[in-house]
């Protein structure tokens, strides 16, 4: 989402609705960060019990309502359709850690909330059209230099699932281990800012399928 609303590129003129489009995409980047956070802290609460930490990327997530929610490449529908997605999303998973808080509120404490991204993508896009904040679009290469920043996207994203699988399970004895995720997520973040100035979106595949 923060590359579907412009990235880092800053708004293009100096308009209301720029304006307002910019600021969701920071609020998307300020997330993005923020889940990055809980990923570490529930992969930290697993290996402290024991298990093995859990880097695979989930197909979906049931609802509450009892229905799956996709996830995986936003489709151009899902993009114009982002903030009651997004509340669907924080929904369902402050329902999965709600479930969890008997077990690990010394791990996890307090849970995490995830309805202040959807609110901000609200106050930000609200009565915008699709077409004005959707910046960067899912659709094939246009050329080979297009093709060149996917495929490199797609590898770099697979770097750092591989560097945070080897350094997640036993962080002492891998101490260079998050400097080299952060080394590998700030070459992919540039790399799909290049994309995002040529109106593309990365897909972000999931590295067991690259």
């Amino acid at each position: 989402m923060h590359c579907a609303l412009g990235h880092d590129l800053g708004p293009p003129d100096q308009s209301d609705v720029a304006q307002r489009v910019a600021e969701a995409a920071n609020a998307a980047s300020t997330a993005a960060q923020g889940e990055m956070r809980h990923v570490h802290e529930v992969n930290r609460a697993l290996v402290l019990a024991g298990r093995s930490p859990e880097l695979g990327r989930a197909p979906s997530i049931a609802s509450t309502s009892g229905s799956d929610i996709v996830l995986g490449p936003l489709t151009r529908a899902q993009l114009e359709n982002l903030v009651a997605r997004e509340r669907d999303l924080a929904v369902a998973v402050d329902a999965r850690y709600a479930r969890l808080q008997p077990a690990v509120t010394e791990l996890l404490d307090p849970l995490p909330d995830h309805f202040g991204f959807p609110g901000a993508l609200h106050d930000s896009l609200d009565g915008i059209d699709p077409s004005h904040y959707l910046r960067a679009t899912p659709r094939p290469a246009a050329d080979d230099l297009e093709q060149s920043l996917l495929d490199l996207s797609d590898h770099l994203y697979g770097v750092v699932v591989e560097i945070l699988s080897a350094w997640f399970p036993d962080e002492d004895a891998v101490p260079s281990g998050r400097g080299l995720a952060i080394d590998a997520m700030n070459g992919l973040d540039q790399v799909n800012g290049l994309l995002v100035a040529r109106g593309l979106l990365p897909p972000f595949t999931p590295p067991e399928a690259i």
